[in-house]
């Protein structure tokens, strides 16, 4: 099971949301490592997106940043669209169980694509509820009431060119996170995360589903532990990614059925 311990951010530190990962505390913030393959667990170099985030946190929010390698970067949908279906294109997404047991019961998942737009809901269950093929998907109406911003690395739905890729930057309020037990956590509390860069609804993950379900399955959900700010009561050590997970049974690129 992956691991990893999210530094809080320093007392006077400050992280402007303009997807520029170029603050000293991002240089220095916990990160997953590439993504790997959600099937077999390894990295993959021929999947068509590859990516890997940093992470940390203070009183008021989580700090999520994503750096995705994609040649072909697509957006597609309206300007101010709200919940489009964005994992149908390329998507950055994080799938969030606070109470850190992996039983997937009220858990949230939040998606953000090259466009700066939106795709948030909450989940009493596994997938559940769900509407049908097309939705709604979860409970749609809440929202995360994130901050994001986006930076391009090549020209968006433009087929005539070879991109390099996108980073996306989100600070996700706590207060957002009602059913968690509490919110913000405390210093060696443990919230169970996913993170994955994804496109046409497959993609790489940070912890893999190694054929146990879908994107969903919070069971395969990495841990994320929260650490005291350095100087802090429980703030000696720094954050570390632990070790790639072993090779799974199933290879491939998209869980096992689809992430939808």
């Amino acid at each position: 099971m992956k691991e990893l311990s999210v530094r809080k951010l320093a007392p006077g530190a400050a992280i402007a949301i303009d997807g520029r990962l170029d603050e000293p505390a991002w240089q220095a913030a916990a990160t997953t490592g590439p993504f790997v393959n959600v099937g077999t667990g390894r990295e993959d170099r021929s999947l068509p997106t590859q990516g890997e985030a940093r992470l940390l946190w203070d009183d008021g929010f989580l700090y999520v940043g994503f750096d995705v390698s994609d040649r072909t970067i697509t957006g597609g949908f309206p300007e101010g669209a709200r919940d489009p279906h964005l994992w149908e294109r390329d998507t950055v997404e994080v799938m969030i169980d606070p109470d850190g047991d992996g039983d997937n019961k009220d858990y949230y998942e939040i998606q953000i694509n090259p466009q700066n737009l939106v795709f948030d809901s909450q989940f009493d269950d596994y997938n559940a509820p769900r509407g049908g093929p097309s939705g709604p998907f979860g409970h749609e109406a809440w929202s995360a009431g994130l901050t994001s911003a986006v930076a391009l690395r090549g020209t968006l739905d433009d087929g005539s060119d070879e991109d390099v890729g996108y980073v996306v930057e989100a600070k996700i309020p706590w207060s957002s996170f009602a059913k968690a037990k509490a919110a913000p956590p405390s210093p060696g509390d443990a919230w169970r995360m996913n993170f994955y860069a994804m496109q046409d609804n497959g993609g790489a993950a940070w912890s893999p589903i190694l054929g146990e379900g879908n994107f969903h399955r919070a069971r395969r959900f990495g841990r994320v532990r929260f650490v005291a700010a350095e100087g802090e009561a429980g703030g000696a050590g720094a954050p570390a990614a632990a070790p790639s997970a072993p090779a799974g049974p199933k290879p491939g690129y998209r869980a096992d059925p689809p992430d939808r």
